[in-house]
């Protein structure tokens, strides 16, 4: 390190970043760096004598305004839009010294240093990562997984980089192209010991990050049969099937494991009317609308549930729904499931709203189709359970509480829909 700028390093780290900044996942160094390069810019320019101009920045923000006394705080608007990098650049500014600023700049002048002499090529090299070469080189290390010298560990790291880098689309969209979809599938679908489960699910988060809301990943997942192969390893997770449990049996899935399965195949099938009638066909809905919501794992459960009600949105003609109003059994099955989620009986604590909100929103979804489904006992039982939602999520929150009335609200929609069906045609 250059003598004489250590001050540099307490400038940008002596102030705990905003909540954003702790958040932001993808490569954090180098934007602090960047962030650390354009506040150096900002307070001021030298001018040809050597002089520092404390008007002369270079306006990279426009708005950014310089002190009006030595010492003071600029005062900078709070960005309206933007998001975190708009963020991480207001906090450094608001936590930034000009005057120290400035002499910091002078001591880069004077020694005629750049930010290579400070950091050190290493760390350039990392502000100005070339990501294609760094995909490339995870999925060679992921390709690696049938290799048994090659540790757990080691594969579950590259999994860890890769998720980073594919949550953004355009690396999403050239990951079957660098051959990076197919090691994720065959790993997250590996049969026997090769791999632990933590590994194989990890490698179907994975797939599930960079096909969902991404069609043209999610075509070059059909192009390697994924939908089919998904499906097939659900029953594995069905109760009894051994995916109940918390680490499985020799002939089923645990359910975290399953809890990663779920979301890879619904972030395929998701806002696509085309792959969401290919999943009936291949039985997907079919088990979530049973053995999925009805799993002992409530994360699954709750998976299963929020991904039916968005599916039945977008393509309320599924022949699930015909096969449902055809068989009472079914009917049966399905109310008492979703009768026990919105009364609680799947949640340990009162404070967890989110599996009878869940199951409220299906309710109303599969009424708003089918107004006929359910017996017609349904109506009473619905009231109670909706009855005991509100007084668990009361006695977690307090009466009133904007969650309590959300599911009010909600058995409020049900209950509407189930007395509208009673109306006889005389009485419209």
């Amino acid at each position: 390190q250059a003598p004489g700028l250590s001050a540099l390093e307490a400038e940008v780290s002596h102030q705990r970043p905003p909540p954003a900044m702790a958040r932001w996942r993808p490569s954090p160094l180098p934007m602090l760096l960047l962030l650390t390069a354009l506040l150096l810019c900002l307070p001021a320019r030298a001018s040809s004598s050597g002089e520092v101009d404390p008007g002369g920045g270079v306006g990279l923000l426009p708005g950014a305004a310089v002190a009006t006394a030595e010492g003071a705080q600029p005062k900078v608007e709070v960005p309206k839009a933007g998001g975190v990098i708009e963020d991480l650049l207001h906090w450094g500014i608001q936590n930034s010294d000009p005057a120290r600023l400035q002499e910091l700049i002078r001591k880069y002048q004077e020694k005629n240093l750049t930010l290579k002499d400070v950091y050190g090529q290493e760390v350039i090299d990392a502000m100005f990562i070339d990501e294609s070469a760094a995909i490339r080189q995870l999925i060679g290390d992921i390709k690696e997984f049938r290799n048994a010298t090659v540790a757990d560990e080691d594969v579950e790291a590259a999994l860890d980089r890769l998720e980073e880098f594919v949550e953004q689309i355009d690396n999403a969209g050239n990951l079957h192209r660098m051959g990076g979809l197919a090691p994720l599938l065959d790993l997250g679908l590996l049969e026997g010991a090769e791999r632990g489960p933590e590994v194989r699910a990890k490698a179907l988060l994975v797939l599930g990050v960079a096909t969902q809301n991404n069609p043209p990943v999610q075509e070059d997942v059909l192009t390697l049969e994924g939908l089919g192969r998904l499906a097939a390893r659900l029953p594995r997770c069905s109760p009894g099937g051994g995916g109940g449990d918390a680490g499985g049996d020799a002939g089923g899935d645990s359910a975290a494991f399953c809890g990663k399965l779920l979301f890879a195949a619904s972030a395929l099938v998701k806002n696509n009317a085309s792959i969401q009638a290919q999943a009936s066909d291949v039985g997907i809905f079919g088990w979530m609308m049973g053995p999925g919501i009805a799993h002992p794992s409530l994360a699954v459960a709750k998976k299963a549930m929020g991904t039916l009600e968005t599916v039945l949105a977008q393509s309320p003609e599924l022949p699930l729904l015909a096969k449902l109003s055809a068989s009472t059994a079914m009917q049966a099955s399905v109310a008492d499931t979703l009768l026990a989620h919105i009364r609680g009986k799947t949640s340990a604590e009162e404070s967890d709203t989110d599996a009878p909100e869940k199951a409220l929103r299906l309710v109303g979804r599969l009424l708003a189709l089918r107004p006929m489904l359910f017996p017609a006992d349904f109506q009473p039982a619905l009231a109670a359970a909706a009855a005991e939602a509100r007084a668990r999520c009361e006695r977690a929150f307090a009466a009133g509480d904007e969650l309590c009335e959300a599911l009010v609200g909600l058995a409020a929609q049900a209950d509407l829909a189930l007395t509208a069906r009673d109306i006889g045609d005389d009485e419209l």
